[in-house]
């Protein structure tokens, strides 16, 4: 009934940040996947303001992101946008 509970992998962003990580492999719609990812990477900007440059985009919450989920994103459609040259536009 309850979930199993560990330290946070990050402790600034804390244990939400782990299951919101954790859940995106659940969703379905592909959209919907690309844009919550995009809300674990603005969590991770907001708790790390100094990885964000002047213009909001941070390549090291992107690398983090990635680092820190137990899949890797790519399999389900999500892309570092600083490996494809696309704008990082989480928020």
């Amino acid at each position: 009934m309850f979930l199993e509970q560990d330290k946070p992998k990050d402790y600034d962003c804390g244990y939400n940040l782990d299951l919101m990580i954790a859940a995106i492999p659940r969703i379905d719609d592909h959209q919907e996947r690309v844009r919550y990812a995009k809300r674990v990477v603005g969590l991770i900007k907001q708790s790390h303001p100094n990885w964000v440059d002047n213009n909001g985009q941070s390549r090291l919450a992107w690398e983090y992101y990635f680092e820190l989920a137990d899949y890797n994103p790519r399999d389900y459609g999500i892309q570092n946008p600083f490996e494809t040259g696309q704008k990082d536009d989480a928020e």
